[in-house]
């Protein structure tokens, strides 16, 4: 992936991540479909340690894993090694909320926990880029 315009694109990157979260308390609010909440968690942390990436000019290929992401992160920064365990847990996210054969609903109380995950994460990857 290319860093050309680096500023620009890392904005853009924060920016989308930052829509993915808002978006995922929206439907916590609203008690909207838990597997979208999953699924918009997941992205918002993928989103940000994308954006960690870019703005530290690092290249990265097309890749939704989070300990993937996390360990070229961890060259950068080997305290990213840190918020493993809440990767791991919101990993399980992207496939399993996005697609069949079944239908996943999880519970309030699981869908609290992996946005309280997620919030904790990109506050996390915030405090490194500012």
């Amino acid at each position: 992936m290319p860093v050309n315009n680096n500023s620009k694109l890392f904005k853009e990157w924060i920016i989308k991540a930052q829509n993915d979260l808002k978006t995922a308390e929206i439907i916590y609010q609203e008690k909207g479909p838990s597997d979208t909440l999953c699924f918009h968690c997941h992205q918002a942390v993928e989103k940000y340690l994308k954006g960690f990436l870019v703005f530290n000019r690092e290249r990265f290929p097309k890749v939704h894993d989070l300990i993937f992401l996390m360990n070229l992160c961890k060259k950068i920064d080997k305290n990213f090694q840190q918020i493993k365990d809440g990767l791991v847990t919101l990993n399980k996210y992207y496939v399993e909320s996005r697609y069949p054969p079944e239908i996943r609903v999880y519970s309030r109380e699981e869908c609290k926990k992996v946005l309280s995950i997620a919030e904790k994460l990109t506050h996390f990857i915030t405090k490194k880029i500012g």
